[in-house]
């Protein structure tokens, strides 16, 4: 086979493979060079690559085959192309990979088998002409799985390890698939699956949940943790709003509260005056306390202003609706308190209506989640 004439034999053990299996993916393979490049990688053949590179794509593929043809065996071993992520290889320019795949599997003249894989429905609609006139149009659509079981099977077949082909002592395998079983097992990854299943099925959801605990893997850190599991979903479940407020300065915090503490006094909006008022009668009244703890002060209305403002920008605060359709206008967009639009140009930024767009008990949960937040400001937000 390939591999003795390029100098690599397989183990005694191993059966000889009957066909050649190439795995190209439309997030890695970006383009039709970088793709042809990993196709001669997987085939073992990179003699001379760069000299091929300098024809068209067409030819430097059918030179890779024809090496596949002298490689001595009374036929040409198969290959099977397997392409992931589909629709993004549709999108490079001219087609140049898919056409010249799908052309030489219809001429047969060498045996090649092209499986898509895609999430898209409508990929058909993103071949040019020319390639879709060589696609055979064969389309198998797999559905999610129904039953919870099978879709926790997806997770355990993905992180499971087999000593044969895996190339690792059968020891090691077992301990390495116990501990997967475990986690797996584990109530609160059990739940997280759980709601994953209910809320879409979505298996690349699922997989993603143990990605950044199998990327930590390593001679010293030999099996599955439970902790990054459990960091994984817990970062899963932030929603994002949660994680950019996670960030934000003491000041623009402060400013949040107060808005909090405009919705308990019963008002759904308000603007930058009230709330700086707000802001300021607290800090003005509990200031020495404040100052007791750590640095604190009451900032400026220009500097307040400037955070209100970054707080619109991140969409925690928004501008309030505001019909103005009998002079011919339309309603406030998100920049408007910034920008100064026609509508919103009619009042200062400091008196344009807004609303927050979180609920109280997150700016609460946020808060609490803080460690460099002063008492006193703590409990202002669970007042």
């Amino acid at each position: 086979m390939l591999e003795a004439k390029h100098g690599h034999t397989a183990p005694a053990s191993a059966p000889t493979p009957k066909y050649h299996v190439v795995r190209l993916s439309g997030f890695v393979h970006t383009t039709d060079r970088i793709a042809l490049r990993d196709i001669a990688r997987q085939l073992l053949i990179e003699q001379d690559l760069e000299n091929i590179l300098i024809g068209s794509f067409a030819d430097a593929f059918t030179y890779i085959l024809n090496l596949l043809r002298s490689s001595g065996e009374e036929a040409v071993p198969p290959v099977l192309f397997i392409l992931e992520e589909f629709d993004l290889l549709a999108q490079h320019p001219k087609q140049s990979l898919l056409y010249t795949l799908f052309d030489i599997a219809q001429s047969q003249q060498t045996p090649i088998a092209v499986l898509g894989i895609t999430a898209r429905i409508d990929v058909m609609d993103l071949l040019e002409k020319r390639v879709k006139s060589r696609f055979s149009h064969r389309q198998i659509y797999v559905q999610c799985p129904q039953k919870k079981n099978d879709f926790v099977e997806i997770a355990r077949l993905a992180l499971h390890v087999d000593s044969a082909s895996d190339g690792v002592a059968e020891g090691f395998a077992q301990q390495f698939n116990a501990q997967v079983d475990e986690v797996l097992a584990a109530e609160s990854v059990a739940r997280h699956m759980e709601q994953i299943f209910d809320f879409g099925k979505d298996a690349r959801q699922l997989l993603n949940l143990f990605v950044a605990a199998a990327c930590q893997l390593s001679a010293q850190v030999q099996f599955l943790q439970l902790a990054c599991v459990e960091a994984s979903i817990a970062r899963d479940v932030a929603s994002a709003k949660m994680q950019v407020l996670s960030s934000v300065s003491l000041l623009e915090l402060s400013l949040i509260i107060s808005m909090k503490s405009l919705v308990q006094s019963g008002s759904s909006k308000y603007n930058f005056e009230m709330v700086y008022n707000e802001y300021k009668t607290f800090m003005s009244r509990h200031l020495l306390v404040a100052s007791a703890g750590g640095a604190m002060k009451v900032y400026k209305k220009p500097v307040a202003l400037k955070a209100f403002e970054t707080l619109v920008e991140l969409e925690i605060v928004r501008p309030v609706a505001t019909s103005v359709a009998a002079d011919g206008g339309g309603s406030y967009g998100r920049n408007d308190l910034l920008a100064g639009s026609a509508q919103a140009a009619r009042a200062p930024k400091e008196y344009r209506m807004v609303q927050l767009m979180i609920e109280p008990g997150q700016v609460v949960e946020l808060v609490l989640d803080r460690v460099d937040v002063p008492a006193v400001i703590r409990r202002w937000a669970q007042q």
